[in-house]
């Protein structure tokens, strides 16, 4: 998740619709792999460019599944770790593909699958082989 603190809120609350605030920054304390996701909505007419980042796996599902020829994600990058993608530093990539499954203790592992090229899984210091995973599910 991300978080901010009030101190660093700007502008006027709701000025760009009811609910909305606008932050200067905002923190993660969590090494944990998050979404940049690009979208566009239509709106009147008219198409308006958003950009989202999404903190976890289940917002971006729910993104997915809100779409309609109004609302289209148009590009999807994952922000991942140094643990994650053996770099030892935060990188933004492409993801071309997100598989959801569980281990043999029921553990919940993401493959995420970076330009058609490799794959990075969110499980810390373990290999998986993906044909052991159940319930295997196709997010993106």
């Amino acid at each position: 998740m991300f978080r901010s603190h009030e101190t660093v809120a700007e502008g006027t609350p709701n000025f760009f619709g009811d609910g909305y605030s606008n932050w200067r920054m905002f923190e993660r304390h969590l090494a944990h792999p998050w979404y940049h996701v690009v979208l566009e909505e239509r709106l009147e007419g008219t198409v308006w460019p958003r950009t989202m980042m999404i903190s976890d796996v289940d917002m971006l599902e729910e993104i997915l599944s809100q779409q309609t020829s109004e609302f289209v994600v148009t590009e999807i990058q994952v922000v991942t770790p140094g643990w994650m993608n053996k770099a030892g530093k935060w990188i933004m990539e492409g993801l071309s593909g997100l598989l959801v499954g569980y281990d043999s203790t029921g553990r919940r592992v993401c493959l995420h699958n970076i330009n058609d090229e490799k794959a990075y899984t969110d499980a810390p210091g373990i290999l998986i082989d993906a044909h052991s995973l159940k319930g295997m599910r196709v997010i993106f």
